[in-house]
Order: C-alpha cells, then sequence, then structure tokens
C-alpha cells in the first residue's frame, strides 16, 4: 500500500487546494453523497500519488498483481481445471482487474505490462486447450473461442520472444497445439508434412531454435521419406543439444529399421481367441505375403474401415496372403464380442497392454489403425500401409505378389 500519511503531510499544501476547489463548487458537491465523495477524493490521492512517486505506485501495482495469483501455479491450476464456460468468464474478470489495476500509472510501464500481461493471459488460454483436447458439444462454443483467441496470434515476433518469457511461452504451447491439431486432422496423410510447413513458415531464427526440438518427433515410418529428410536436416541445423540429438538419432535408427527391404521384427507372442499363445514362428506363412492389421474396437477409423479388409480379404482367398489382425484393446472381452459378433475374416489375435508398448518400440506405433506388409522371406515390403478403402493398397499388393511369383 501507498504511504498514505506520509505522502498527505508532505503534499499537505496540494491537498488543501483540492479542498479549496471542492468549496468553490459547493453547490455541486452537496448534490453528491459523503461516499462519492470520498471516491472522488481518493482517485486523486491516487493519481497525485502516481505522479509524484512512479516507483510507489509500480511497487503497488506489483503486490495488487501478485495477489490476483495467475502467475501462481496453483491458481493456474485452479484455472485449467475449470469447464470452459466458467474458464473464460474467469479469464475475463482476470483482463479486467489487470486493466484497472494499471491505471495512473507512467505510459511507457503501462505499455509494456499491458503487452506482458496479455501475453500471460494466452499462454493459460494455450495451456487450458491442450489440456481439454477432447471436449463435449456443449462445451464445442466456448473452446472454438478460445481457439481463436490462439489462432489469432503471432508466432513469429522475434524481439518480443526475446523480451518476454510470457511470449516463448505462449509461441511454445500454440506451436504444440497446432501439432495436435494437425495428428488429429491428417493422422492418415503424412501430418507432419502440414506441421514441417508450419515450421519452415518462420522466419525468427531465435523462435526456430527453440521450437526445433517439438518437430523432432516427426521423425518417422509414418511420415513421408520428403517429411522425415526436411526435419533430420533442421534439427542438424538448428539444435545443438547433445541429449535431444541423439533422441533423432533414435529416430533415424528406427525409420531405417522399417524401410522397405529390411528384415521384419517378429511379433512378440500373442494370445487367440481362446487364450493360447500364439508365437510368429507359428504363423501360416510359408511362401506368403503377410498383411498385418493392427486395430482396437474403441477405434472408430478402425471399424469404419472394417468392410473394406473384408472385401480386401475376399479378393485375395486365393493368393498366397496372409491376413492376420491384431487387437490392442484394453478391454480383452470388448475384442472377443465382437470377432464373434461379426464373423471375421483372417487370423484375429490380441495384444496385451505391454505388448502394444512393444510395438511402439518395434514398430513406432503411434496411432491405429495400422498395416504393414511383409513379403515372403520375412522382409518388410512397407510397414505403414495405405488404409484397406484406398484403392492404392490393392495396386501395391498385386506389384508384391507380381514380384513374388518372379
Amino acid at each position: 500500500m501507498f504511504p498514505i500519511r506520509r505522502f498527505l503531510s508532505a503534499k499537505i499544501g496540494l491537498i488543501a487546494k483540492i479542498r479549496e476547489h471542492f468549496k468553490k463548487y459547493r453547490t455541486f458537491v452537496i448534490i453528491l453523497n459523503h461516499s462519492v465523495m470520498k471516491k472522488i477524493f481518493a482517485i486523486l490521492v491516487c493519481a497525485l500519488v502516481s505522479c509524484s512517486n512512479p516507483e510507489e505506485a509500480i511497487k503497488a501495482y506489483q503486490q495488487k498483481k501478485e495477489a490476483i495469483g495467475l502467475q501462481s501455479a496453483e491458481k493456474q491450476n485452479e484455472l485449467l481445471g475449470q469447464s470452459p464456460m466458467a474458464f473464460k468468464q474467469s479469464m475475463q474478470a482476470i483482463a479486467q482487474q489487470y486493466a484497472e489495476i494499471l491505471k495512473n500509472l507512467p505510459a511507457d510501464f503501462v505499455a509494456k505490462e499491458e503487452k506482458a500481461n496479455r501475453y500471460q493471459q494466452l499462454a493459460i488460454v494455450s495451456e487450458y486447450l491442450l489440456n481439454h483436447r477432447k471436449y463435449t458439444e456443449e462445451e464445442a462454443p466456448a473452446i472454438k473461442e478460445l481457439q481463436d483467441l490462439c489462432t489469432a496470434v503471432d508466432l513469429d515476433n522475434a524481439t518480443d520472444f526475446n523480451d518476454y518469457p510470457e511470449y516463448q511461452t505462449l509461441v511454445q504451447n500454440i506451436f504444440k497445439w497446432r501439432i495436435y491439431s494437425h495428428k488429429v486432422q491428417y493422422e492418415f496423410d503424412d501430418p507432419w508434412g502440414k506441421i514441417l510447413a508450419d515450421f519452415k513458415a518462420l522466419k525468427s531464427e531465435n523462435i526456430k531454435q527453440v521450437l526445433a526440438p517439438l518437430i523432432i518427433e516427426g521423425v518417422s515410418p509414418t511420415s513421408a521419406n520428403a517429411t522425415n529428410e526436411e526435419i533430420i536436416a533442421l534439427v542438424k541445423q538448428l539444435v545443438k543439444d547433445n541429449d535431444l540429438l541423439n533422441t533423432l538419432s533414435k529416430h533415424i535408427d528406427l525409420v531405417n529399421k522399417l524401410k522397405a527391404g529390411q528384415p521384419f521384427p517378429a511379433l512378440p507372442a500373442l494370445t487367440d481367441l481362446n487364450d493360447k499363445e500364439v508365437k510368429y514362428e507359428q504363423l501360416p506363412l510359408k511362401g506368403k505375403l503377410l498383411f498385418i492389421d493392427i486395430w482396437a474396437t474403441y477405434c472408430p477409423d478402425c471399424r469404419k474401415e472394417l468392410p473394406a479388409l473384408e472385401a480386401l480379404q475376399e479378393d485375395y482367398k486365393a493368393q498366397p496372403i496372409t491376413f492376420v489382425s491384431i487387437s490392442v484393446d484394453r478391454d480383452k472381452e470388448a475384442w472377443k464380442t465382437m470377432e464373434k459378433e461379426k464373423k471375421l475374416g483372417g487370423i484375429h489375435l490380441y495384444a496385451s497392454p505391454e505388448t502394444k508398448e512393444l510395438f511402439k518400440e518395434l514398430y513406432d506405433l503411434r496411432s491405429i489403425p495400422r498395416y504393414m506388409l511383409i513379403d515372403e522371406k520375412g522382409n518388410i515390403i512397407n510397414a505403414n500401409l495405405p488404409m484397406p478403402s484406398d484403392k492404392n493398397l490393392k495396386e501395391l499388393i498385386d506389384v508384391s505378389l507380381k514380384a513374388k511369383v518372379q
């Protein structure tokens, strides 16, 4: 709080002038009630304090800002736990509080603080979006408003990135949110190619250096070859941290292991509908291609592709190709029930949650459905096939069968 008593004693003459001014207009003053008079007098005193002692005014502002609590982890966690509508209302109230406590402060200080406060609030909004990726239809309008706020942010301000830690956090959060959004929207259409395009559009080198570690994840057997090559080159150019470069090397190694012509990492032991263990060597693969489908009953895209997969198996039932579908369901009984009800064709096996984790290491399994094709010698033809509903898949299988005959 301001040292009001000390200030009043030092500025008694000035305050006396204020009182004299009110006396001159006592007819007007009589109309005002006592409460209004007190507020007017307080505003004038605060203004005088701000003008005559800006350091004290700034100190008081910082104390009020701290009291609002947006900088504390506890307050942020409280906000992040709210419903979208409640969160939006809370952030609007905080913005109003910030605007109120910035009044009557030096103009240059206000300009800088307004920007810092805005960045801080948007950083919390972007964090909220990252923490609320799944939402109900009822919550969608409020989420859309929050998304629009973040979409409008310029991610390429090199000066502010150096000057405002709040802007650094904001830029990183929004880029993470864009990565997530692209992965959802273009899940089976080289999403990292779109993410890479966003990254390359940035002109600020300082920003690209900080964001570069986020694109390492894009080096994957499921990414297009050109996408992998560009990401690898950019990361090597921009990243100097050895741990991050080691992570990149692991991604590169896995991509190379799953390239066409490489030996297929054998499937771990799985179980059939009767809970009997089935090993890779036991599968009827001699002289045949192996088509692998990794799926789950809870996966909408997996279920959507089932009719096309069934049709594909019917088309190739007389051909030397074995179809193996592997469920990674959390609920094994749900898988068994669907298998019995749908009477699905091919060989159907189940992978436990532990085996699913192993699939991530062996095949870089990130999303389902995932389809792979192996030749009769156990070498990879394609570790990331198109969907069964994609006509390109049949062309690829046909070419592989002809190559086998030759």
